[in-house]
């Protein structure tokens, strides 16, 4: 039996770690490990945003469509709720508050429509895992005036 001095151990041991030093052999894997859980946070980002910009801009369509259709006498702020809801998309629909009002109804002159929506941004993505760290609201207002009825 041959006994290592305290020196050949030291000597043993550096060998050793420059050894796994130089070696690249699951770099590849470990770097991928690094960077994975950043991807993927990145382009769950750029989802779910997305689809919030793109419920938004559905919302700015389907407020201004709606104001549009009762200020030309064209249908009731009653009906304009449920037509607007309907031009959401699914996962906004049911949690949207829509609100239809009118300033002076007697009076076509001088009668405002407002169409006013309101929805959480974590109701506005199907994903909803990064707008649950800061909530916020998506709004918007359209007034638009109310046109004369057309006479013939």
């Amino acid at each position: 039996m041959r006994i290592v001095g305290h020196r050949h151990k030291l000597t043993l041991v550096t060998d050793v770690v420059s050894s796994l030093r130089r070696s690249r052999c699951g770099a590849a894997a470990t770097e991928l490990a690094l960077i994975l859980p950043l991807l993927t946070t990145m382009i769950l980002a750029v989802f779910e945003y997305g689809t919030v910009i793109y419920s938004y801009s559905l919302m700015q369509f389907g407020a201004n469509r709606v104001a549009r259709t009762v200020a030309v006498n064209r249908m009731t702020p009653e009906q304009a709720e449920t037509d607007v809801k309907g031009s959401l998309p699914g996962w906004v629909r049911d949690d949207v508050a829509v609100t239809v009002s009118q300033s002076n109804p007697a009076d076509t002159n001088s009668n405002l429509v407002r169409v006013q929506m309101s929805v959480s941004a974590q109701d506005a993505t199907p994903l909803a895992l990064l707008t649950r760290a800061i909530p916020w609201q998506l709004s918007t207002d359209v007034v638009m005036k109310q046109e004369l009825p057309y006479v013939d």
